[in-house]
């Protein structure tokens, strides 16, 4: 146990008006970009549970900006009348009355363990397919009214896929590593797909489709599922809540819970759209939002799963080639890894567009 992260750990609890002294932690590990711990206090005898995260200072520029927005979700869903379902993370405050704790210049936050609670990396069960979606589209529907201008932008341009992959190509040619020499053809395959993935990021330009507020980062790991039932109990991780686009909220989910492998599988021969977890979760999505979204973002909704894959893949391959300074890695290669993989779906896709088209309208349709 580092005598350093146990001494950090029990300074920031202690800027809390929590009962109990630390006596254990675990580190969470499957997270790309925060640091996650469980940590265990006592106190006469008495157990407890609570989660501690310190925000990664380098992708979050802003975290105190980032815990402003998340106290703003909270404001907003205090004035609201809604059954006793899944239900949105909070942060506790602190003796300060904030939302969140600075020790050496790091930011945390502590929150409440949600027991009996899971979490899923890969699951196939169509219960937790649908109740994935069921959370995120219900998460879309409890902030559809909260006022945009009310929250910030805690990544500027986080899903314009159009400067995402200028920025891409930009790391081609700077290539300080001299790696883009051994990925040309998947280099090349952003190059064709480049104007399909600026579609959507073009017609919000034109004013086509709406801004709303949305998750941003829908993996369906970050919904915790009752472990027996595997109704969904809590949507976390709320950094990248911000105005975007719903279709892109539906399509990260997409990548992630309907791919047939992980999103950093090695083995392309593993990776595919798995169409019955994709039905379960459109299912589940629509049904808790299709009655107030729009024509245009029903027909464009596919299209956003396409878009947000090719985005990331995109992202991956860039941090790749730049050094691997943005996503966590755990291994020689990593986000070259997670590039392929992510490419390997999106040529999948475009292979099944038609029947994911299909399958949203017939979704909706239910939903009415």
């Amino acid at each position: 146990m580092s005598q350093d992260i146990w001494k950090k750990l029990r300074q920031v609890i202690a800027a809390y008006d929590v009962p109990g002294a630390l006596v254990d932690y675990k580190q969470c590990v499957n997270g790309h970009i925060n640091e996650t711990y469980q940590v265990f206090l006592a106190d006469n005898g008495a157990h407890d549970r609570f989660v501690l995260q310190k925000i990664n200072h380098y992708v979050f520029k802003d975290p105190v900006l980032v815990m402003r927005n998340i106290a703003e979700i909270a404001r907003h869903l205090q004035g609201k009348e809604r059954a006793d379902e899944c239900d949105i993370i909070t942060f506790l405050a602190n003796k300060e009355g904030k939302n969140y704790t600075v020790v050496d210049g790091e930011y945390w936050r502590l929150c409440e363990y949600v027991e009996d609670s899971v979490s899923f990396d890969f699951a196939e069960d169509s219960q937790v397919l649908y109740s994935a979606g069921y959370a995120f589209g219900r998460f879309c529907a409890l902030l559809a009214d909260l006022p945009m201008e009310r929250l910030s932008e805690t990544i500027p341009n986080f899903h314009n896929t159009k400067m995402r992959l200028e920025a891409f190509f930009a790391a081609v040619e700077e290539d300080p590593l001299g790696r883009a020499k051994d990925v040309a053809a998947e280099i090349a395959f952003f190059a064709e797909q480049r104007e399909l993935a600026s579609t959507l990021t073009e017609m919000l330009e034109r004013g086509e489709i709406p801004l709303r507020v949305v998750h941003n980062d829908t993996k369906y790991n970050n919904i915790l599922m009752h472990k027996d039932t595997l109704e969904p109990l809590c949507v976390i991780d709320l950094d990248t809540v911000m105005p975007g686009l719903i279709m892109h909220d539906f399509g990260d989910a997409i990548r992630f819970a309907a791919n047939t492998a992980l999103e950093d599988e090695p083995d392309l021969s593993k990776v595919g759209l798995h169409m019955e977890n994709y039905r379960q979760f459109t299912k589940g999505f629509m049904s808790a939002c299709g009655s107030f979204i729009t024509p245009r973002e029903i027909e464009t909704m596919a299209l956003g799963a396409v878009t947000i894959t090719i985005e990331l893949a995109s992202r991956f391959l860039a941090d790749y080639l730049l050094g691997d300074k943005y996503f966590r890695i755990h291994r020689e290669g990593h986000n070259l890894d997670r590039a392929r993989c992510q490419i390997k779906l999106a040529q999948d896709m475009l292979a099944h567009y038609d029947e994911m088209c299909a399958i949203v309208k017939e979704s909706c349709q239910q939903a009415w």
